[in-house]
């Protein structure tokens, strides 16, 4: 271990220019490593977050059915109890567009993912809302759900985060969805069957991920 043997200077005694422009060098350098440290542990904690998953989901609305239920006018069932955290799903039956389903949240967040898929899909079908707790609301329409009977390739125009496929090899598609209101309580998600041709369905499960704020006094 170095040891650090200061030189000590008398009251009054005069300092050489180049020992001086060393001292300034030396703490300039110490804050430039500070500051980048500092920028470090701000970029650390800016990006922390939190994610919340919430399973078997329920709605005041529409109707649910096992994934082992075969659907009326549908082509087979998911032919499993249970996949991954999905055991329900909600589903919009063809000719009868309008609301699908509508989950309670009561939280703060970024983004969050919802499981989906559609008979008569590869089409924009589907509309969701934020409804938040101050009354306010926040509407994404013509969103494309890729089809539930095969699994197709991912798009540009809704690309799905990863997919889970069913013994008999139907789908669901994981989406993600961007909160433009993040500093709002959300209250409500929302979701609507907007194309008469089409089933689409959603799971009982959805994840929320926020990004952690300093609390406020």
């Amino acid at each position: 271990m170095v040891k650090f043997e200061p030189i000590k200077k008398k009251p009054g005694e005069l300092i050489k220019s180049e020992d001086w422009n060393k001292v300034q060098e030396d703490v300039q350098e110490d804050l430039t490593k500070i500051e980048q440290e500092l920028q470090i542990l701000r970029d650390y904690i800016n990006n922390m977050a939190k994610s919340v998953t919430l399973i078997n989901m329920d709605s005041p609305t529409g109707k649910s059915y096992r994934l082992d239920e075969e659907l009326p006018g549908e082509v087979g069932s998911y032919a499993t109890s249970v996949l991954g955290y999905i055991t329900r799903q909600w589903v919009s039956e063809k000719g009868k567009p309008g609301e699908i389903c509508k989950f309670g949240i009561l939280d703060f967040f970024d983004l969050f993912y919802y499981w989906s898929g559609a008979e008569g899909g590869e089409q924009p079908m589907l509309e969701i809302a934020l409804e938040y707790v101050d009354g306010s609301s926040h509407v994404i329409s013509d969103i494309f759900i890729n089809e539930s009977l095969e699994l197709k390739v991912r798009n540009t125009k809704n690309p799905y985060m990863e997919y889970l496929l069913a013994p008999n090899e139907k789908v669901w598609y994981k989406y993600q969805v961007v909160n433009p209101n993040t500093d709002k309580e959300v209250r409500y998600i929302s979701f609507k069957n907007t194309k008469a041709e089409s089933a689409p369905r959603i799971a009982n499960v959805i994840q929320h991920v926020a990004r952690i704020r300093p609390v406020k006094r």
